[in-house]
């Protein structure tokens, strides 16, 4: 009997470690740009609700010296690739050419993205009403839903959205509206003034959704001393957008 229950028990962390390390790989941006109140590691958390193994990288990964073929490998097993908030300027100019293009070049071919805030100002061929460009991965334009404010530190809130037809107190911090749209994105969350607030389209065959609110916001973001969320976290929304951007 105690040989049967160990033989069980060893089969069970053999199939348990198995599964770890089957999990899928999701990229989490943390470079430069990258908000310093964890943006990063709250995109983590919902990569791995979501059910992938998290790996943090930034610009230093893919250099000028690295070649198409340590490229192919550095995205082996990797499905999706989520851009955090932050400062979107500084995370594009950050990024070097090669690192730029992989990236293009992984969605295209099938990837996944998903952008909060700042990764969404950074998809489309302009960053928000800046004039620098972005990657152009995701069709239309972007702005700042509300004017910088005299206080940064007030730049923060509580949005009223529309997802997916469902009322969502959302936490919200600088990010954009979407507008010029065209057919083929499909609109999945409005602001209460009716302006686009999150979209997912395809970019070649891979699939992009962004949001700009922060559905992934951890609890302390908004805590009693900053705003606070009336119908609690909106995790479920960020590990959705995971799920369905790393679809194949």
């Amino acid at each position: 009997m105690k040989i049967k229950i160990l033989a069980l028990c060893l089969g069970f962390s053999f199939s348990f470690l198995a599964s770890a390390q089957a999990r899928p790989l999701a990229f989490i941006y943390s470079g430069d740009g990258s908000c310093p109140e964890g943006c990063s590691n709250a995109a983590a958390q919902m990569a791995i609700q979501a059910g992938y193994k998290a790996i943090f990288i930034g610009p230093q990964d893919i250099t000028e010296k690295s070649t198409p073929e340590s490229i192919q490998h550095f995205f082996d097993g990797v499905k999706i690739w989520i851009q955090p908030g932050g400062q979107s300027r500084q995370a594009y100019e950050a990024m070097n050419r090669k690192l730029k293009e992989a990236l293009l070049n992984f969605v295209f071919t099938g990837g996944g993205y998903v952008g909060f805030c700042a990764g969404a100002f950074i998809t489309t061929h302009q960053i928000g009403t800046t004039g620098t460009p972005g990657f152009s991965i995701f069709p239309g334009s972007t702005a700042p839903l509300i004017a910088a404010p005299a206080r940064p530190e007030l730049e923060f809130s509580i949005e009223e959205v529309q997802w997916s037809g469902k009322s969502r107190a959302i936490y919200f911090e600088g990010g954009p509206y979407l507008y010029d749209l065209p057919p083929e994105v499909e609109v999945m969350a409005t602001y209460a003034d009716g302006k686009v607030a999150a979209a997912r389209t395809n970019f070649g065959l891979g699939h992009v959704y962004i949001s700009g609110p922060h559905p992934e916001a951890p609890k302390w973001w908004s805590s009693s001393d900053r705003v606070m969320d009336r119908d609690g976290n909106d995790h479920d929304l960020a590990v959705s957008m995971i799920k369905w951007a790393a679809q194949k």
